[in-house]
């Protein structure tokens, strides 16, 4: 049993992906390397949104995001490629079991129950925050490869195959169809 942590200790390991590069960026030879906090920081919002798109909620949704990496911050982040050897290629429920063994009860029920909702992906919720966690990545490519169109399409059709949900899918349309920075121009004009 892991030594007892209190809500501090728990907070500070939190802030660990601040300082935790994403590794994946690399294969694509994206320079941009956001750190997992950013990741997850726009994939809870994305998240929050699919799911108010869909009739899920959003709320739970977001928390689905908002832990999906944590383990990261005793792994490191594994792209894809690094899972291919690994016998347990992310061993989530252990080390969120380790994470949360020494804080108080209510805290750590509802961060093991979030967890083992995001691994078993039973509910409309958990999808959404998959696919949220996709499309984040799917906006990285394009913000990062605007100048390398044909890498840049590569990693969106690699990406893009695994939107599972019809709220993902529309959305995905959507960023497809939007540049990186369209937002701004019509944010001041209009």
């Amino acid at each position: 049993m892991p030594e007892q942590i209190n809500t501090a200790d728990f907070l500070y390991e939190v802030g660990v992906l601040k300082r935790t590069a994403r590794t994946g960026w690399a294969l694509a030879r994206i320079a941009n390397r956001e750190s997992v906090a950013d990741h997850v920081f726009r994939t809870a919002v994305i998240a929050m949104t699919l799911a108010a798109t869909a009739g899920a909620d959003p709320d739970r949704t977001a928390a689905l995001a908002l832990l999906h990496d944590l383990p990261e911050t005793r792994l490191g982040d594994m792209h894809h490629l690094t899972r291919r050897y690994l016998d347990e290629p992310k061993p989530f429920r252990r080390v969120i079991d380790d994470q949360t063994a020494g804080l108080p009860a209510p805290v750590r029920d509802l961060i093991r129950a979030r967890a083992a909702q995001w691994l078993d992906q039973d509910t409309e919720e958990a999808r959404l925050a998959r696919d949220a966690d996709v499309l984040d990545s799917l906006l990285h490519v394009r913000e990062s490869l605007a100048d390398r169109p044909e890498l840049c399409r590569r990693w969106e059709d690699y990406l893009a195959a695994s939107v599972a949900t019809d709220a993902g899918r529309s959305l995905l349309a959507e960023i497809r169809a939007t540049g990186p920075d369209d937002w701004w121009p019509r944010t001041v004009s209009g």
